[in-house]
């Protein structure tokens, strides 16, 4: 029988088609084999990695939780001994007070640190939302027989009034038309320095801080007045950035004891300059003096 030579070509390419498949998987079946070990390898080296970092975590939380309790320990050491670190601290100086945000009064608590540093307290005054009131507004300047068209026009009026030697019965007539509280004013009231108490329950936000808390730093920086802006560390809205972008230095936590240090500590020396006090705003705890 006569065999064709197609037949031969495609039997012999037939057979080195099988051979290479076959070759072909026993190299895959190697090198399968050969992967699988290298991965074995290589989990088994991640895994020692990974139990030396589990390791590290775990030591660092439990060195978190020790440096925590040591600075709740050092904090609370320090609230406790407030009146000791800041006596005398203010003597001879006449330190101002005023509050922008009657739902949140804490001038007391300003009032009392600045006692027990030796301060005079040359005035203590909250401005109430009738400020912003046009009708109020009105009444005072028909009144006054002068111009009140805007919140800016009665700070402006308060701050020049403290430079007169009649400035009580100047700004009472403010606090019978309801648009400032007076809590006290010195008889000597001539002052070098303000605390101005900001912070806001979030309503207003930033709209009460441009039209109360920059007129007045605007006004008395214009005085060549030294401001310490602060709040409590509750505020819903805080002031700090805002404070900061006008250049005046703040504490956010007065409500504590190395809040309160902080304060004073600002008024005692108006060349520290920055933001103090625990929230994530602030840039140190508390104040410090470069050497």
């Amino acid at each position: 029988m006569h065999i064709n030579m197609k037949y031969y070509v495609v039997s012999i390419g037939a057979i080195f088609i099988s051979l290479g498949i076959g070759m072909l998987v026993g190299f895959n079946l190697n090198y399968d084999q050969e992967l699988t070990k290298q991965q074995e390898e290589m989990i088994g080296e991640l895994n020692l990695k990974f139990e030396d970092l589990r390791e590290l975590n775990n030591k660092l939380e439990d060195d978190i939780v020790l440096i925590n309790n040591e600075y709740e320990n050092s904090i609370s050491f320090i609230n406790s001994n407030v009146d000791k670190i800041i006596e005398d601290k203010l003597l001879n100086k006449s330190i101002g007070i005023i509050s922008t945000n009657q739902d949140n009064d804490f001038n007391q608590e300003i009032a009392d640190t600045l006692s027990k540093s030796g301060a005079n307290i040359a005035f203590d005054i909250v401005l109430l939302n009738n400020i912003f009131e046009e009708e109020k507004l009105k009444e005072l300047s028909k009144n006054l027989s002068m111009e009140f068209k805007s919140s800016k026009d009665v700070i402006n009026y308060i701050v020049e009034c403290l430079k007169t030697s009649d400035a009580k019965s100047n700004l009472s007539k403010l606090q019978e038309f309801q648009i400032i509280n007076i809590r006290s004013i010195s008889d000597n009231y001539d002052f070098e320095s303000i605390v101005l108490a900001g912070g806001n329950n979030g309503k207003l936000k930033e709209k009460l801080f441009n039209n109360l808390d920059k007129n007045i730093i605007e006004k008395l920086r214009s005085e060549n007045k030294h401001i310490v802006g602060v709040q409590r560390s509750d505020s819903k809205y805080s002031y700090i950035n805002l404070y900061f972008n006008e250049k005046v230095t703040s504490v956010d936590n007065i409500d504590e004891g190395i809040g309160k240090i902080s304060m004073v500590m600002l008024l005692e020396d108006s060349n520290i300059l920055g933001k103090f006090g625990r929230t994530e705003d602030s840039d140190n705890l508390i104040p410090y003096k470069k050497q």
